[in-house]
């Protein structure tokens, strides 16, 4: 343990060695004061929260950094009984009368439309691969 609270702002002598969340939960360790303590245990909760809830969204993310785009939006007068909260990808530049619509996800909530969403851009890449080989195999055919 060293003498003094290894907050960088900080200048009291250090009363404890604790768990502190860096990049991940909890995975560095500081000496801290009373104080300092109490406020780094309340982000190491925080952090092992948001760790626990994010979700992995592949084909949402490789979609958005091949110039996608999701609009979310909420609309009351839907008789769904999927839920209010729409999200659409679209592709192509940040405007809607250039870019081409791909496909979207209803849900309850944001991150149920959201979810939703994610299984239809992973079935919209499971066609385009299935149509690239049939495609190939076409070729091969007529060669």
């Amino acid at each position: 343990m060293k003498d003094f609270c290894e907050n960088q702002y900080c200048e009291n002598p250090g009363a404890k060695v604790v768990p502190v969340s860096v990049q991940r939960p909890s995975d560095q360790k500081r000496t801290l004061c009373i104080p300092c303590e109490e406020a780094y245990t309340w982000g190491v909760q925080h952090g092992t929260i948001t760790a626990q809830a994010k979700q992995a969204r592949p084909h949402l993310d490789r979609f958005l950094k091949k110039d996608g785009f999701v609009i979310l939006t909420r609309n009351d007068g839907d008789p769904s009984r999927h839920g209010p909260f729409e999200a659409w990808a679209y592709q192509g530049p940040l405007d809607l009368q250039m870019a081409t619509p791909v496909t979207f996800g209803v849900g309850m909530s944001v991150p149920d439309a959201i979810n939703a969403l994610e299984l239809q851009l992973e079935t919209t890449r499971q066609q385009v691969n299935k149509d690239k080989q049939e495609l190939q195999l076409d070729r091969h055919r007529g060669s």
